[in-house]
């Protein structure tokens, strides 16, 4: 598998990975050279730079793919999350009328929990994630996934929000006597409804109702939302999505690889292939590559610097090589794509299509069981 055959063949491209790793540029970048090749793409980023966010005029957040100005005709639209956003749309289209719509969506428990839920923003990011995909204006959709740790939260966010709608804090919203040793009692009922009845006139909230409204609310979605969350769920596990590490020639995320690919693997999930930044190029530095010499007249003095930081470029990349085998290993998959250290981050829309570039030059697969070379 190569990038190019991967963009070229995948509706769905989630870049994974660790922080600090370059993974929400190179998602970018990878994004733009999608466009570049004729596939209609959309990127979604969960946390650009300020300036990341200026290049893919993300500037105005609304929620709404918004076109990156990319030249020849190339088609990318880039699109920050809104988790009360997409919540409401998701309410929008699983509710049966505009008066269900309202009541729930004027709901103050509900406007309080859209937003604050747990898991709601992973969910709400694999959401949008499916809209997307859903959405025949695109061909391909690349997703810059939180880091590592959060990932993992992000890909099962589907079972999570199941586990939700089954769990006993909705049961106790739906029955709140449930949370008293015999609730069952007359008497359990009664004071729970005069603490309540209480606490509607110390704050002027009708919560008896409110809390019964939501309720009642998410019961009459709970069987659309689950048709919706299996849907969305095939779509993260199917064959039309692949998972892409970005990763580093550092020691340190060995570690975090492996913890990531036995989550991933618990899940059901496995990754693709792997993208390394900031790599020296063996082609320039590796065992093989032919030594440049010394430019004829070069003082001694000058010349010896050369050839002393030649080596030293040698054996950084000689050291990287010996990093980047356990790693590939580690994930269980091919390199698909290297990038040299940048004297610059790309902030502009010129900079990713330089990362481009390089993301997708010819590079041979590098086999995940390797060991060097």
């Amino acid at each position: 598998m190569t990038l190019e055959r991967l963009v070229a063949s995948r509706r769905v491209v989630l870049c994974v990975g660790s922080g600090g790793v370059g993974k929400t540029t190179t998602a970018a970048a990878l994004a733009v050279g999608a466009a570049e090749r004729g596939r209609r793409t959309a990127v979604l980023t969960v946390d650009p730079s300020r300036r990341l966010e200026d290049a893919l005029g993300l500037g105005h957040l609304d929620g709404r793919p918004r076109r990156v100005p990319l030249g020849g005709g190339a088609r990318l639209d880039a699109q920050l999350l809104d988790v009360k956003r997409t919540f409401d749309e998701l309410v929008r289209s699983l509710s049966g009328t505009g008066e269900d719509v309202q009541r729930i969506l004027g709901n103050r428990l509900y406007q309080n929990l859209s937003g604050t839920l747990a898991g709601s923003a992973e969910y709400m990011a694999v959401e949008s994630v499916f809209r997307l995909v859903e959405d025949d204006a695109y061909d391909l959709v690349v997703v810059d996934t939180p880091p590592a740790r959060h990932a993992i939260d992000f890909l099962d966010a589907p079972r999570r929000l199941l586990a939700f709608l089954d769990s006993r804090a909705l049961g106790i919203l739906k029955d709140p006597t449930s949370i008293l040793p015999g609730a069952t009692s007359r008497l359990a009922q009664m004071i729970l409804s005069s603490v309540l009845a209480g606490l509607e006139r110390f704050t002027g909230i009708g919560l008896v109702r409110e809390v019964s409204e939501f309720v009642a609310a998410i019961e009459g979605l709970t069987g659309a939302l689950r048709a919706r969350v299996a849907q969305v769920a095939a779509l993260l596990g199917g064959e039309a999505t692949e998972l892409v590490l970005v990763t580093t020639p550092d020691p340190r995320l060995t570690a975090d690889t492996r913890d990531l690919v036995e989550s991933l693997g618990a899940r059901g999930l496995r990754i693709g292939g792997v993208i390394v930044n900031r790599a020296l190029p063996l082609s320039l530095f590796g065992p093989d590559a032919r030594d440049p010499g010394v430019p004829a007249g070069t003082p001694p003095a000058l010349a010896a610097k050369l050839r002393h930081a030649f080596a030293d470029l040698r054996r950084e990349a000689a050291r990287q090589r010996a990093t980047l085998a356990p790693m590939l290993e580690a994930a269980g998959a091919p390199q698909i794509a290297q990038v040299p250290p940048l004297a610059n981050n790309p902030v502009t829309v010129a900079g990713l299509e330089e990362l481009a570039a390089h993301l997708f030059a010819p590079h041979t697969p590098r086999d995940a069981r390797a060991t060097g070379g």
